[in-house]
């Protein structure tokens, strides 16, 4: 399967947009892989393919075959565990990869609503011409369909995020090392109460805060132990965790691995896409 990362150049779409993916297979061959749970949410749109999404405490798995469908469209975000795709024949898949809350910018449509249409596409740029995808889909250079993505977004670029939210992300990404930062830590700095934290999250992010710091932290984790940055001691007490079997259960509910055993298994594609690819 070939697989390709293009970051968007346009100025003002690099706030919203971290990268396009990619895939395309033409052979029947079987082939599955694994990613792990990201604060970014995926716009996946598959042309002619059946895609089955199964999402509970147990399970985290897609399964995708060749369908009657032109397209299918989804979101796939907010993970609690590792994200499992099984791929049974041909495959051709477009990835928009948007940043935490960036999709606040495109539509104020409901989180709850989106995760769960195989149209997410039509639900959100509901001003396209009908062979928007046609168009786009029938490139075969990725890069420009990477160009007429960002022509699509720019165009349906509308909303701005509330200025608590950009506050909180800049403290979470400046503060979330610090030993004592927590979300009562987070409240008290935006001078608003839990609640309203957890509704301005919710609303926006599609995750309460929690869940977001807890994603953060396992992120920050991999990143460290992926690029070899200290031993696993030091890289833990760095994140946050002073308790080893809380570091490895936390790790082991996130990768499905423990962090010594998923170093020999996984593989990192342009320092972006970190999963597990087998072919069967």
């Amino acid at each position: 399967m070939k697989s390709v990362i293009i970051k968007p150049k346009n100025e003002l779409l690099k706030k919203y947009v971290q990268y396009f993916l990619f895939f395309k297979k033409s052979d029947n061959q079987s082939l599955n892989y694994t990613t792990f749970p990201n604060n970014n949410l995926c716009l996946a749109i598959y042309k002619h393919s059946a895609v089955r999404y199964i999402n509970d405490s147990k399970t985290n798995s897609c399964s995708i075959t060749e369908g009657n469908k032109n397209f299918t469209s989804r979101f796939y975000g907010f993970h609690k565990m590792p994200f499992n795709v099984n791929i049974n024949g041909c495959l051709d898949q477009i990835c928009i990869i948007f940043y935490p809350s960036a999709l606040r910018a495109f539509t104020k449509d409901s989180y709850a609503d989106l995760m769960t249409f195989d149209d997410a596409f039509e639900e959100i740029f509901t001003h396209k011409n009908s062979f928007t995808l046609e168009q786009i889909f029938e490139q075969d250079d990725f890069t420009k369909r990477a160009g007429q993505l960002e022509l699509l977004l720019l165009k349906n670029l509308k909303n701005e995020l509330p200025e608590k939210l950009k506050e909180a992300l800049h403290y979470i990404s400046k503060y979330s090392h610090n030993e004592n930062f927590n979300i009562e830590t987070l409240s008290k700095k935006l001078e608003i109460s839990d609640t309203t934290l957890f509704r301005l999250f919710k609303n926006h992010l599609g995750q309460n805060a929690k869940s977001y710091l807890k994603t953060i932290r396992f992120r920050n984790t991999l990143d460290g132990i992926l690029n070899q940055q200290n031993n696993l001691t030091t890289i833990a007490h760095f994140n946050q965790y002073y308790d080893q079997a809380h570091f490895i259960n936390d790790f082991k509910t996130f990768s499905g691995y423990s962090p010594k055993q998923l170093i020999d298994k996984v593989s990192v594609q342009q320092n972006d896409l970190t999963w597990i690819y087998n072919k069967k």
